[in-house]
């Protein structure tokens, strides 16, 4: 062709390699595949079958629950929704579709919130392995619902095909936290938007840069002051540095409690007597009192 330009594949160098397949290299991710790509297939289909004003009605009336995000405005409202939302929204999600949408279609979407969780689990054998494609294999036998309903024409989707190599990817290369990118989603709190905030919001790059790299100076000073300050206790051991204060609160919780009181609740017998004697210590001239 024209320069040099090609129109078809060439054969890849990699194809004769031993024990080489370049497929493994895309591992599975649970934040961008499956939190960020399923579950949010999931959430657009839901908008589908309800309006937002009612889906939101149904949010806000759940009750609070201990480690569950209350969302006291609903979802419509949310800008931008990262990995630790989506998976506070995946756990009230079913509560608020009962009563409203086809029985099949809550199985539909209940077969890969399962199949989410326990792709999750720290350790797996061949029974959780198996719960996974009894998942898998549930979604596949109800899906048909979500096209009868019109949410969509068909499920192909990148997203939900990947969900066919989770079992393959874990027998290879274990759980999915050792290849999981949600670890590395602090950089980008730490070195994108801490900096961004840190700027005007004007030709902010060069702004981003100057402020991590004065970050970085203050670090490297941090870390030589540490250095130089356990060389110092090393050589001096009356340094200054060496010396370990106990910091106690100004404002105690409980004030003016008797101390009879203190000794039965925290059940130490010895507490009076020591106080006593740290009283005592403080006195120019000590004296005990019984």
């Amino acid at each position: 062709m024209s320069q040099d330009v090609a129109g078809d594949v060439f054969e890849p160098f990699w194809l004769d390699f031993p024990l080489c397949d370049i497929h493994l290299a895309i591992t599975s991710d649970v934040l961008h595949q499956l939190y960020q790509g399923v579950f949010k297939h999931i959430v657009e289909w839901c908008q589908e079958l309800m309006d937002e004003e009612e889906l939101d009605r149904r949010i806000k009336a759940l009750p609070p629950c201990y480690g569950v995000r209350h969302f006291h405005n609903g979802w419509s409202g949310m800008g931008q929704i990262g990995g630790k939302e989506r998976k506070h929204m995946a756990r009230v999600l079913l509560g608020c579709l009962i009563g409203k949408v086809p029985r099949g279609v809550i199985q539909t979407y209940c077969s890969p919130l399962d199949f989410i969780y326990l792709a999750q689990y720290p350790t797996h054998d061949d029974t959780t392995l198996q719960y996974m494609q009894k998942a898998l294999e549930d979604f596949h036998q109800h899906k048909e619902g979500i096209i009868n309903l019109g949410v969509r024409d068909d499920l192909d989707i990148p997203k939900f095909h990947s969900l066919q190599h989770y079992l393959e990817n874990i027998k290879n290369f274990g759980t999915t936290d050792n290849y999981n990118t949600e670890m590395f989603e602090r950089f980008h709190i730490d070195f994108c938007k801490e900096a961004w905030y840190a700027s005007n919001g004007r030709n902010e790059k060069p702004q981003m840069i100057a402020w991590l790299t004065r970050r970085e100076k203050v670090f490297s000073f941090q870390s030589y002051l540490k250095m130089s300050m356990e060389d110092e206790e090393e050589e001096f051991a009356h340094s200054r540095f060496g010396d370990q204060r106990l910091l106690l609160t100004k404002r105690p919780h409980q004030a003016r409690r008797h101390i009879l009181d203190v000794i039965q609740d925290h059940n130490c017998q010895g507490f009076k007597k020591d106080l006593i004697s740290y009283l005592n210590s403080q006195l120019s001239d000590p004296h005990s009192r019984g």
